[in-house]
């Protein structure tokens, strides 16, 4: 009677224990060299460090007389991985691993550098509806979420008028609370720099702030207009653990809280108050 020991069970026949080796999933079993392996990395290495397989195809459980025919045995049957330097059998195999191995789009069959850029794409407009409409007069325009919609306004691309400016006045007026405003920071008014052609200093047209150069004025001037030097006027809102972060336009917040990454989306006060907040511009009219 052969023995499992890894399974503790027993079986009639040598038949059968090799049977079961063969299709459990906590044996990984090299028949030619009777070697049972606890993981599937373990045995495939020493597939290819053994002198015995140099042409074997442990899928197919074939011996190959050299390496060419063993390659195109593979590239014939078989899926392989250029990063990682494995050979997986099939394609649905392949899926799982780039899966679990790599930031990959299913759908897409793409690869991304990061977790980052992975879900930025899987909540592209690429994969999600475009939910969620412009209140903006004469706008009309729709977007796959809450950071979205509020990217729009801040960077004057409404219709309406909405500035980056103008909502946040808007969101001070209504924070009374400070859940998501810094109280120390409150806007008073909006105060708004330009440069002119004396921010030339014979190379570039410099920024009197940051000393940073640029090549053409309205450049110069686009970079005056944006959050760069402006202080931070929003704070991840203050529950559980908390991750104090702090940030200068309301969609960075709002982006923050929608990509999970200190956990603050799980509180329900938190959804409540994004939803209100979207729910609030559906009232105002801005023209």
């Amino acid at each position: 009677m052969a023995y499992c020991e890894r399974c503790n069970r027993g079986f009639g026949s040598d038949y059968a224990y090799d049977a079961h080796r063969r299709d459990s999933s906590r044996h990984y079993v090299c028949f030619p060299c009777n070697k049972d392996f606890p993981t599937y990395e373990r045995l495939n290495q020493h597939l290819r460090q053994s002198s015995r397989h140099s042409y074997y195809c442990f899928f197919c459980d074939i011996d190959f007389e050299d390496d060419y025919d063993l390659s195109e045995h593979d590239e014939q049957y078989h899926e392989y991985c250029n990063s990682c330097d494995l050979w997986v059998d099939t394609t649905d195999d392949l899926v799982e691993h780039n899966k679990e191995r790599h930031y990959y789009c299913v759908e897409c069959n793409r690869f991304f550098m990061n977790m980052n850029n992975l879900q930025a794409h899987l909540n592209s407009s690429r994969h999600r509806p475009k939910n969620i409409s412009c209140p903006g007069v004469g706008c009309g325009e729709r977007f796959v979420s809450k950071s979205a919609l509020l990217l729009h306004f801040e960077g004057g691309r409404c219709n309406s008028g909405l500035t980056r400016q103008s909502l946040n006045r808007l969101i001070a007026e209504r924070d009374k609370s400070n859940f998501i405003t810094n109280p120390n920071r409150l806007i008073t008014g909006t105060t708004e720099t330009w440069a002119t052609q004396r921010a030339w200093n014979g190379s570039s047209y410099e920024c009197y702030f940051c000393h940073r150069g640029f090549l053409t004025l309205p450049q110069l001037n686009q970079h005056l207009a944006s959050p760069a030097h402006e202080q931070a006027l929003y704070h991840c809102p203050q529950l559980g653990h908390g991750c104090h972060s702090q940030f200068k336009t309301l969609s960075g917040l709002c982006q923050h809280i929608e990509d999970g990454s200190c956990g603050v989306a799980k509180f329900k006060v938190v959804q409540d108050n994004m939803d209100k907040l979207v729910r609030g511009m559906n009232r105002l009219t801005f023209r």
